[in-house]
């Protein structure tokens, strides 16, 4: 059973950036994932965590026993979430301090306060259990990202719709030690993974026509890659599969200023808008956008009694 998010919970230090949940009531699963058997890798109904490290959006600790009562605890408990095969030490001391070297006893401490937080599982085992100079999380605590990989893998388009349900922002906001999440490529690969599959389920809303979902559904890619051009044409095919020219319009001015920095529009009249729209597009714009917003565009079309057309 998956942990569900139940009241917010605290941390003992000033105004926590993520939120920590304490255990609720749990909701089947019923998707399949690889999870660890000790040193083995086996396929099973999709493995339930009893904790859930949240790195879609906002940190959030699912299901943990206690407050955590450091930082750097939650961050310890994020990294092992994301290197579920277990680490060195002096890795995790690495990437939680790259500039510095601390000392065994603050190591110590620090793994201390995760395994408190954390708690036991249903079986009495400690979820961080203790290992001679390596840390590993046990198969009770999973984390989002699992379940998205798992759902993002199916070929049915309402699993791909579930998966994007799970991203609720910008993947691991809220991380203060964010260096290894880039160095290690991280928070790239999720990024990518998440965008990839935008475009999978946009593109099929597409195909049948649904320009509305499609718009939904590209907007939520733009929450987690802001600069992605890609997205930026899938909204621009949305806006056209729902008969919005001006739509179209509007598509184009939020990309070119994302691009630019420069809001376009302010000519007097309609027409020195859009001629202001079409200078920015060739410029500040990917060939294939522009060339689809030319194809799209329908300024060019004069209405009866020399007006521009709007459709």
């Amino acid at each position: 059973m998956c942990p569900q998010p139940g009241p917010t919970g605290s941390i003992a230090t000033d105004r926590p950036r993520f939120r920590l949940l304490p255990r609720g009531r749990a909701l089947p699963c019923r998707h399949r994932l690889p999870i660890r058997d000790n040193d083995r890798t086996v396929s099973c109904v999709l493995h339930c965590p009893e904790v859930e490290v949240a790195v879609l959006g906002p940190l959030e600790l699912r299901g943990v026993a206690r407050p955590v009562a450091r930082h750097a605890a939650v961050e310890l408990i994020v990294y092992l979430a994301m290197h579920p095969r277990g680490v060195a030490n002096e890795v995790w001391a690495t990437a939680l301090w790259p500039d510095r070297i601390m000392s065994p006893a603050t190591l110590h401490s620090t793994a201390s306060a995760a395994r408190r937080a954390l708690g036991r599982s249903a079986s009495g085992r400690d979820h961080l259990p203790r290992r001679h100079g390596r840390l590993e999380l046990e198969p009770t605590v999973g984390t989002d990202w699992q379940r998205f990989v798992a759902l993002a893998s199916s070929d049915d388009p309402a699993e791909w719709r579930s998966a994007l349900e799970l991203v609720r922002g910008r993947p691991f906001d809220g991380l203060r030690r964010s260096d290894w999440i880039v160095l290690e490529g991280v928070v790239a690969a999720v990024e990518e993974s998440i965008v990839d599959l935008v475009i999978s389920l946009a593109e099929h809303y597409l195909s049948v026509d649904d320009g509305r979902r499609a718009e939904r559904v590209a907007r939520r890619g733009l929450v987690v890659s802001p600069f992605d051009e890609r997205l930026y044409r899938l909204l621009l095919r949305a806006a056209d599969a729902q008969g919005h020219p001006a739509g179209v319009e509007r598509v184009m001015g939020e990309l070119v200023q994302v691009v630019t920095g420069e809001a376009v529009g302010a000519g007097s009249t309609r027409r020195e808008r859009f001629a202001g729209l079409a200078t920015a597009t060739l410029i500040a714009v990917h060939p294939q956008t522009a060339t689809l917003y030319r194809s799209l565009s329908k300024r060019g079309q004069r209405a009866p009694g020399g007006g521009i057309a709007t459709r």
